[in-house]
C-alpha cells in the first residue's frame, strides 16, 4: 500500500513539474512569480492578466498561471466549436458554397474569408452566420470573384 501511495506521489509530482516547464521559461527573473511583463510570449494570458490575477499581488503565482492556461484551453475549444458549427450551417445552406469559406472564431467573434462566385452569397454567408449560437459579431471579409 505504501509503495502505491509513494508511486501515485511521484507520479502527480511529475505531471506538476511537466505542467510548470512553461512556467519555469517564463519566469525570467526566478523568482517564482510571473510580472504582465514576463507573460508577454503568452498573449492570452498577458491580455486577461489582471482577470487571472486572483490575490491582486500584480504577479501570477505557479497556481494562478495553470489556472489561465486552463481557462485558455478552455476559450479555444469553445472557439474551434464555435467555427464547427458555423461551418455546419453555411454547409447546410445549398445558395451557399461553403467549401470556398474559411471560418475562424475568437470569443464570439467569426471572421468569414474567402471567394464566392456572387455578392449575394457573401451577405447569405454572414447572416447565416450571424444566425449560429454564440455568434457574437462577424467579419465577414468574403471576396466576389467572378469566373
Amino acid at each position: 500500500m505504501r509503495a502505491l501511495l509513494l508511486g501515485l506521489s511521484l507520479l502527480g509530482s511529475g505531471t506538476a513539474l511537466a505542467q510548470s516547464a512553461d512556467f519555469v521559461v517564463l519566469d525570467r527573473n526566478r523568482d517564482g512569480y510571473l510580472s504582465r511583463i514576463e507573460t508577454l510570449p503568452a498573449p492570452e494570458i498577458y491580455k486577461r492578466f489582471a482577470q487571472f490575477d486572483s490575490d491582486r499581488d500584480k504577479q501570477l503565482s505557479p497556481v494562478e498561471y495553470a489556472a489561465a492556461r486552463a481557462d485558455d484551453e478552455k476559450r479555444a475549444q469553445r472557439d474551434a466549436a464555435l467555427a464547427e458549427r458555423v461551418k455546419a450551417a453555411l454547409g447546410a445552406e445549398r445558395a451557399i458554397r461553403a467549401s470556398a469559406i474559411s471560418v475562424e472564431s475568437y470569443e464570439g467573434q467569426v471572421q468569414l474569408s474567402g471567394f464566392v462566385p456572387a455578392p449575394d452569397m457573401a451577405s447569405r454567408a454572414g447572416r447565416v452566420t450571424a444566425s449560429v449560437d454564440g455568434v457574437r459579431f462577424v467579419h465577414n471579409n468574403l471576396a466576389v470573384r467572378v469566373k
